[in-house]
């Protein structure tokens, strides 16, 4: 992925940040079908792989992760794009090894602590592969347990 920090050959201005073009493809999300939105979160991801520690928690404040609650919740992108999403993005906080509170307090945390319960609590046809992804996202995403790791 090629960066548009500065063209350091002829001293151009640079162009848009990396938060800048994040910010914009998010904000375009719910504009997009399904599918089409799991496109623009795979160009996301891409941003979230050249962000530093800066920019990432720059980004991944409450705020955002409240907005990606109420998308979910008002059903303007589903539950396996947003698990696509925050899954990069924690995977992205525990390899940058990034200290950030913002997912803890979010909606979004609240949300996969109950959807974790919910699936955990049925007796029959409980959804493995849901399960792990939510709790791969809400441990990546919560705190700072990745030092302690390594």
């Amino acid at each position: 992925m090629e960066m548009c920090d500065e063209d350091k050959s002829n001293g151009n201005v640079q162009g848009p940040s990396l938060e800048d073009k994040f910010s914009k493809l998010f904000d375009q999300l719910e504009h997009y079908n399904e599918s089409e939105q799991k496109h623009k979160i795979e160009e996301m991801n891409e941003i979230i792989d050249g962000m530093n520690k800066v920019e990432w928690k720059s980004v991944f404040k409450a705020e955002l992760f409240d907005e990606i609650h109420t998308m979910v919740k008002e059903k303007k992108m589903s539950m396996e794009n947003a698990i696509l999403l925050l899954k990069h993005a924690g995977y992205c906080k525990a390899l940058k090894n990034v200290w950030s509170l913002g997912f803890n307090d979010s909606e979004m945390r609240r949300r996969f602590e109950k959807m974790i319960f919910e699936e955990e609590k049925k007796k029959e046809e409980k959804d493995d592969k849901l399960i792990v992804d939510l709790c791969e996202c809400y441990l990546s995403l919560s705190g700072n347990f990745t030092s302690h790791l390594l």
